[in-house]
């Protein structure tokens, strides 16, 4: 058992406030937390946290791990001009081994920026979803594992695919795994995408869309909402990443049938993409979680920067700060985040039977001066990942050499070497 005293912990679930006090650790799972001093059991190692902040470790409802090597491509050109530039050019001279190393190197750049539940949505380029896959069972954080063919497979490779898929992840079972989905973005016609979306239920596989990101796809992307409704691709475990240029009847009908949206802030701004609309989409019911993205389009990886982006951009476009609460945006980058993957029961918070995944901060290192009395305000519009002194998985440190300078000579050759190349 591992016992960690005074903290200053943050809460993000419900009715929960602020407080001085402890959280008990037993097999990487929360067994009690509270304020003030807890018993201290016969053989438990106490940990003493000095009164630094502790918040549940950061989930990124939608990412692109492997694109952690290419930041600043592209600057100036929207979705589909990024997309020529780095999956059209670079794509095809990758190999399975640059996918395992890029994929590795951006999840230790989302752990040491406090993120600890990533949904890695990868790709087809350099063997498809193996060397991917290997690098989440080889990463700290907890992954759900997500996955997208090409765009020109026809229904039979498309299928194919999905049970590669199936094959290579369906029998691990290591507690860092917490779930799969699966880009069902078409062009399939209606039978096609039926079947594929009845394998994927067979499988309990997800479904993670990108889908109405880009203004100049968003008239052709309307136009095939109720091809996903008919073929029952819009549900509890569909997630719409981005979901920006949307209708009233889309909204609503998402609502209705449980979707949830993986909003990211980062890379929508950096791509000219545009601003969702966010509260309505909460009250139409759809679960909202928030995502860094790639790193080759958000290029920083920091939920922080991230939650700001994204309340700054509400409250302009609405020229009304009182638009969505610090509080109400630090929940959907973690138990929001959780909930919108379906996760929630494990992850995004520290409650008693969750894992014990958190963040200790100390706004002193580097100083965000004295404390201010919203500690939700505080936390979000003053920290950054810079004052994360300690990454905690399942209570267990992973910090050691995380906040170190890395040693990737290999992957700047390899990345000097792939531009040669064009």
């Amino acid at each position: 058992m591992e016992i960690f005293v005074d903290g200053l912990f943050v809460p993000v679930h419900d009715g929960a406030e602020p407080y001085r006090g402890f959280l008990t650790v037993e097999n990487g799972v929360v067994t009690a937390t509270g304020p003030g001093s807890p018993e201290i059991a016969p053989g438990a190692t106490v940990v003493d946290l000095a009164g630094k902040l502790v918040l549940p470790g950061f989930v990124s409802a939608h990412s692109h791990l492997w694109q952690s090597v290419f930041r600043g491509l592209a600057d100036g050109c929207s979705t589909y001009g990024w997309i020529e530039q780095l999956h059209m050019r670079y794509g095809p001279l990758l190999t399975e081994s640059d996918m395992y190393a890029f994929t590795v190197h951006g999840g230790h750049d989302l752990l040491r920026h406090g993120i600890t539940t990533v949904c890695n949505h990868t790709h087809s380029f350099g063997g498809g979803a193996a060397g991917q896959w290997r690098a989440a069972l080889d990463l700290p954080q907890r992954t759900v594992y997500a996955h997208s063919p090409s765009r020109t497979d026809t229904a039979a490779e498309r299928r194919a695919g999905i049970e590669q898929f199936q094959k290579i992840t369906a029998e691990v079972d290591d507690p860092r795994i917490l779930g799969r989905s699966y880009n069902t973005t078409w062009p399939l016609d209606e039978s096609e995408m039926r079947a594929e979306a009845e394998l994927l239920t067979e499988y309990g596989i997800g479904k993670h869309l990108h889908y109405l990101e880009d203004p100049a796809a968003a008239d052709r992307q309307r136009a095939d909402f109720p091809l996903l409704l008919a073929t029952g691709s819009v549900g509890p475990d569909t997630v719409f990443a981005h979901f920006i240029h949307t209708t009233p009847e889309i909204v609503a009908e998402a609502g209705r049938r449980g979707a949830a949206i993986a909003w990211n802030p980062l890379s929508n701004g950096r791509l000219g993409s545009g601003v969702p609309d966010i509260l309505g989409y909460r009250a139409a019911g759809l679960r909202i979680g928030l995502g860094v993205d790639g790193q080759a389009s958000a290029d920083v990886a920091d939920p922080f920067q991230n939650m700001r982006t994204g309340l700054y951009l509400l409250r302009a476009a609405a020229r009304d700060a009182t638009v969505l609460s610090s509080r109400e945006i630090l929940r959907m980058h973690t138990l929001g985040s959780a909930e919108a993957l379906g996760v929630e029961d494990r992850v995004g918070s520290l409650e008693p039977g969750k894992f014990a995944d958190f963040l200790v901060i100390d706004p002193e290192r580097p100083s965000t001066g004295p404390l201010s009395p919203d500690l939700y305000a505080h936390a979000v519009l003053a920290l950054s990942a810079a004052n994360i002194t300690d990454v905690r998985l399942g209570g267990r440190s992973v910090s050691a050499g995380l906040f170190e300078p890395t040693a990737t000579g290999a992957i700047h050759e390899r990345v000097a070497a792939l531009r040669a190349l064009l």
